[in-house]
Formats: structure tokens, C-alpha cells, sequence
């Protein structure tokens, strides 16, 4: 989740009458943008990039000290219905730009004694409990860095229906229940929906109300944003659509609704979420009203974790990044969602706010990050990069190693995501600098090469951006860490490879396939015209449910049904097939066995060939059986 950070500078010096003195950070900002130079330089950026990504619409909203300074849209909300995107009355949505307003809720029950931020979580719950790893127990804080160390919710975590979808009170539960914690609290950044999921359930618990009548009371309304809103509706006028370009032309994407609204269920309107970003740069008060203590908008943007001593990590529901040219802080979170995708970035020592936010999505670098960009190079730069230090090659070999990034969840349905979304990072030696290739994260979806200079403790920073990798042994094994963003582990040994478990999962099962397809030739046709089979009965019906299993996994188990749970049909019974084929395996040997004794077979290859069908059943059905394929789960 990590993307590009943004270079700016600041350093205007004004003249008064009692000679040189800095200028303040806003009247800095004053000068360098202006509603007239924005609109200059916002505009070609925006029509490039939705020209060549094929974007429907974008709204661009400009904060400076308490103010709206710029505010335009561009394109279509609706390109069915010809509506325009108009900043000040679309409804657009935010997806997990939420997480920061879920915190500042949280931080207002911190402020009223409700709610602890190292509190056990479980203090305040009554009808679930959060399972705990190594007896440490999960705080309010762990949820809002991303570091509680929970496993990773995709299964069954949206509805395409608000009455379908499910209140957090009951999927929570499930999902730990199903998924308990992966790794010790604390010690590591994996960004996670449940974290803040569980903190707005939290606020639900304390306040006696639900989140949406917590937030219009006590956030939305003082804040004048009217129109957000968990709850959404679909046929209101000025909801925006989103999209994706397929065919040569934009095909709206049907909504889906998440049954962890605290993460990412709000929708906006650009104009007023502006007022949030109002908020948070002037030390929690809006057009007079006090929303938050300063102690709290200062403790939300501090640095509340950091993956490295020499990054500025994240703090509550935002990340921060001293901007390289000036030294200043910037905080910023993102969000996507059904093809909306956004972006907010706030620089409080100028008081300048940014927020854009589209409807689709596009190849490359996001567009609210490019515009983002654009606007923030406006300003001047006044502080040179920091200057790599030296490294000796034979230091740099230690680094040079293969990784793999194994993304996807421990426990339940989706555990074999991690071998069929594997993918290795090869890091290597380039004199003084190192060399990683692989696709990235955040890149542009396909394999790239970067060069990263060495700055301090296993730190690097690219070359060409403000983006960092940090190398670091954890029991003996060797990790790399993108700020912001994930950590994978040295290349496992051949067998545990996700590259190695993907050739056994297509390799066997292509094999099902093929003695399926040979089947049919040479048993349900000579069946058909009478003649004597040469495949037993038994092996071309294993066969044929295998074949059909891995059929239905690949079509039906990985397609959308995924994210929002599989019908009963298809959990406990198709699931099941790989069961019964190995049931008739064992049958088979048990028949095999005793008409061999019986009979006295001499038929030894033909008996050798029926045993090693049967291991191969019984081991493939374990293998699927370990990823979790099946309506058992192995973990």
C-alpha cells in the first residue's frame, strides 16, 4: 500500500520593517499556490492521465490554513447519465480513507476516558473474545498502526447488497474465530482491514451507538459534512459510479459493501471531506468548533511506529514522511475501493491540504498521486537530499540475496493465495549501490529493476524516489521490509517455495486432467462399443472428480464468490469432492490388495501403476487439504 512519496520544499523569507525575517509557513504557502496557478498546473496533469488511463472523472480539492482555496472536477461521475464530477455535491467513495476518520472518533473517546489506547481490546467486548498471541494482549494502539499482528480478513469481508452485508458485531467473531493472530503485537507493519474494523466496533460498544450514529453526531455534523455517510445510496442523484475500461469502452463496477465499515465503508462528497483535512491542520477545531484536543491531532501524527529508527512510520489512521527537500512532516493515507481510488495528504507546517480522489483506476502510478505530486512541487526547495553514506561492496553482499513476497491469509479460506500470488525479489551487488528486481508492491504491475543507495542500518533509499527498503535478521533469516508497505523473508528452501507448492497444485492437477482425458478414450468408449477396457473403473473416476474440482477451484473458488463467501454448496459440498475421490482411492488399494492374494496377480506393473494412482490421491487430497481448498481446513 505504500506509494511514492512526495518531494517539497519551503524556505520564503519575507522582508518587514524591521528587516529579514522568515515568513510564516502560510504566507509561504500563499505565495507559491494560488487558485490560478493551481488550476494551470492541476489541469494538464489531471486530462493527461485520465486521457491515457482511460478515467471516467476526478475531483481536486486544495486546502490553505482554514480555507477551500481550489475545488474542481473533472469528467463524469456517471458516464451513462452524462453527469459531471462537481466536487461541492458528488458523492464519491473513499474506501479506507475511513481508517482516519475511525481514528479521530477513537481519539475523541480517548479524550472522554471510554476507551484506552493500551487497553486490552478485550476489556471492552462482551460477546467475543480476541484470541491473543503468545498470551500479548491486543491494544487499541496495535489496531490503529497495523501491527495488532492479525491475519489477513479477504474471505467472505463484502456483500454486493446493504441488507446482505454483514454488521461488524457478527463478522468479527467469525473471523477470529476462523483466523486468530499470526505474529506478536507490536513488532511488525502489515496493513490489516480488521484492525480498524474491530476499533469501530470498539466505538459502537462504548458509545451505545451504532458507528454511523456516533459519527453524524459527533464528527459529521459539527464538522458540515452532511452528505457522508456508511450507508449508501444508490439512488441518490449525485452518487458517482465507478469504472473499469474494458473492450474499448468503461464498464461500471458493481458496488460492494464491506462488513468492516470502520475500514473502509464511507462515502463523501470531495468539498466536504476538505473540512476533515480543516480539521486535522488546524489542531482539531472547524469554523470555531472544537472536534479534537490538540494532545489528540498531535498524538494521531506522531510517530506511533516505525519499521526503522530512520523512518517516520505511521501514526494514527495516517503515515508520515519527512519530505527530503525541506525536512517538514507530511501525513497522508489513501484509499480504494470498487475503482474509486483517492488520496490525502496534509503538510501541517504550511497548513496545506490535498485531496483527490477518481473513479477508476489505470496502469502505473495512481492519479491522485501524480496530482499530489504536481501540486506539492509547486513549492520551493530550499534542503538538498541526504547524502548516502559509503558502503563497501563485501558490506552490501550480506544484503544481496532472493526474496519472496507470500502475501494472503494463515488461517482459513485463501490460505493458498500465498503460493498462486507468490513472487520472488532478487536483490544483488551494483558497486556501491544495490539492485532489486521483481514486481513491486506498489509499482506498475509489472517486473521492474530499481537502484537503492545505502543510507544507514540496513536502510536504502531509490535512487530516483522517496521510497525505502530496510534489510533485517529475524531469527536467522534475513527480511526486507518496504516502509509503509509489507516485509517478505529470504527465499525459502526449494520445497516451501510458493513457486515450488504452485507446480505441485497445477503440475498433479493438470496430470488428473490428462489421465481423465485418456479415460475417455480408452474406457468410456470401448464401454460404448463393447470392447475390453484398459483403465480400471475405479482411476478414471478419481480422475474425472479431481479434474472436476480443480475446474470449479480455479473458475468459481478464485472468482469474486471468494470475497463474498461461498454458498453452502460449494463450502461443504463441492469442496468435498477431493474426500470421495480418495475414499474410492482407498478402496481401490483395499480391492487391489486382496484380489493381488487372492488371485495370485503376476500383473506387477499394472498393480504398481493402480498403487501409485492411490498415493498420488491421498497426497494430493493432503496437499489441498494443507491450503485449505477443501471443506476441512488444515489451519
Amino acid at each position: 500500500m505504500k506509494i511514492r512519496k512526495i518531494m517539497i520544499g519551503l524556505m520564503i523569507l519575507g522582508v518587514s520593517s524591521m528587516g529579514m525575517i522568515p515568513a510564516s509557513p502560510a504566507a509561504a504557502a500563499e505565495a507559491s499556490i494560488t487558485p490560478a496557478i493551481l488550476e494551470k498546473t492541476v489541469d494538464p496533469v489531471v486530462q493527461q492521465v485520465m486521457e491515457a488511463g482511460h478515467i471516467p472523472g476526478t475531483a481536486v480539492v486544495v486546502t490553505l490554513g482554514d480555507k477551500i482555496i481550489y475545488s474542481k472536477g473533472y469528467g463524469f461521475a456517471d458516464v451513462e447519465q452524462q453527469y459531471p464530477v462537481d466536487p461541492a455535491r458528488t458523492v464519491m467513495r473513499i474506501g479506507s480513507l475511513t481508517k482516519t476518520m475511525t481514528a479521530v472518533a477513537v481519539m475523541q473517546l480517548v479524550e472522554q476516558g471510554q476507551l484506552k489506547l493500551d487497553q486490552d481490546v478485550n476489556t471492552y467486548l462482551d460477546t467475543f473474545e480476541v484470541p491473543s498471541y503468545s498470551n500479548q494482549p491486543i491494544t487499541l494502539h496495535h489496531l490503529l498502526t497495523h501491527t495488532a499482528g492479525l491475519d489477513d480478513p479477504i474471505y467472505k469481508i463484502v456483500s454486493h447488497s446493504q441488507k446482505a452485508a454483514w454488521p461488524a458485531g457478527s463478522f468479527l467473531p467469525q473471523y477470529f474465530d476462523q483466523q486468530p493472530p499470526v505474529r506478536e503485537p507490536g513488532k511488525e507493519f502489515a496493513y490489516n482491514n480488521a484492525g480498524p474494523g474491530l476499533a469501530g466496533y470498539l466505538i459502537e460498544q462504548v458509545s451505545g451507538s451504532s458507528l454511523e450514529e456516533y459519527m453524524s453526531k459527533q464528527l459529521f455534523e459539527p464538522l458540515d459534512m452532511t452528505h457522508t455517510s456508511f450507508q449508501l445510496d444508490t439512488d441518490g442523484p449525485n452518487l458517482a459510479q465507478s469504472y473499469a475500461y474494458q473492450d474499448g469502452a468503461p464498464r461500471q463496477i458493481p458496488f460492494t459493501y464491506i462488513h468492516l465499515p470502520g475500514a473502509g465503508a464511507l462515502s463523501a462528497i470531495p468539498n466536504e471531506w476538505a473540512h476533515l483535512m480543516i480539521t486535522l491542520l488546524n489542531d482539531g477545531t472547524y469554523e470555531g468548533r472544537r472536534i479534537l484536543n490538540s494532545d489528540s491531532v498531535s498524538q494521531m501524527q506522531a510517530r506511533q511506529f516505525s519499521e526503522h529508527p530512520d523512518v517516520e512510520g505511521v501514526g494514527y489512521g495516517l503515515y508520515r514522511d519527512r519530505l527530503a527537500n525541506n525536512g517538514m512532516l507530511a501525513f497522508w493515507h489513501t484509499g480504494d475501493i470498487d475503482g474509486f481510488t483517492s488520496r490525502m495528504t496534509l503538510i501541517p507546517e504550511q497548513k496545506l491540504g490535498i485531496f483527490v480522489i477518481s473513479n477508476a483506476n489505470a496502469p502505473g502510478t495512481p492519479l491522485p498521486e501524480q496530482v499530489t505530486t504536481a501540486i506539492v512541487d509547486l513549492l520551493p526547495v530550499t534542503q538538498s537530499p541526504a547524502a548516502p553514506i559509503a558502503v563497501s561492496p563485501t558490506d552490501l553482499e550480506q544484503y544481496a540475496r532472493d526474496y519472496t513476497l507470500a502475501l494472503g491469509p494463515q488461517h482459513g479460506w485463501g490460505k493458498w493465495y500465498k503460493f498462486l500470488g507468490g513472487r520472488d525479489f532478487e536483490v544483488r551487488t551494483a558497486g556501491d549501490k544495490l539492485s532489486v528486481r521483481g514486481v513491486f508492491p506498489d509499482g506498475v504491475g509489472t517486473e521492474q529493476t530499481k537502484s537503492y543507495v545505502p543510507l544507514n542500518n540496513g536502510l536504502f533509499k531509490d535512487e530516483k524516489l522517496e521510497e525505502y527498503i530496510w534489510f533485517h535478521q529475524d531469527n536467522g533469516t534475513w527480511k526486507m521490509t518496504f516502509t509503509h508497505g509489507v516485509t517478505i523473508e529470504e527465499k525459502a528452501p526449494f520445497l516451501q517455495q510458493p513457486s515450488t507448492q504452485l507446480a505441485v497444485y497445477a503440475g498433479v492437477g493438470i496430470l488428473w486432467f490428462c489421465l481423465f482425458i485418456i479415460g475417455i478414450f480408452i474406457y468410456v468408449l470401448p464401454l460404448i462399443l463393447r470392447k475390453r477396457r484398459r483403465m480400471s473403473g475405479p482411476t478414471f473416476l478419481i480422475a474425472a472428480i479431481y479434474s472436476v474440482f480443480l475446474a470449479g477451484q480455479l473458475l468459481y473458488g478464485n472468482s469474486e464468490a471468494f470475497m463474498l463467501g461461498y454458498p453452502v454448496w460449494y463450502a461443504w459440498g463441492f469442496s468435498s469432492l477431493p474426500f470421495l475421490a480418495t475414499a474410492i482411492a482407498i478402496g481401490l488399494c483395499i480391492h487391489t490388495f486382496r484380489s493381488g492374494r487372492m488371485n495370485g496377480e503376476k500383473k506387477q506393473l499394472a498393480v504398481l501403476g493402480r498403487y501409485l494412482g492411490i498415493a498420488l490421491s491421498l497426497g494430493y487430497t493432503f496437499f489441498l487439504l494443507y491450503w485449505n481448498m477443501l471443506s476441512l481446513h488444515y489451519s
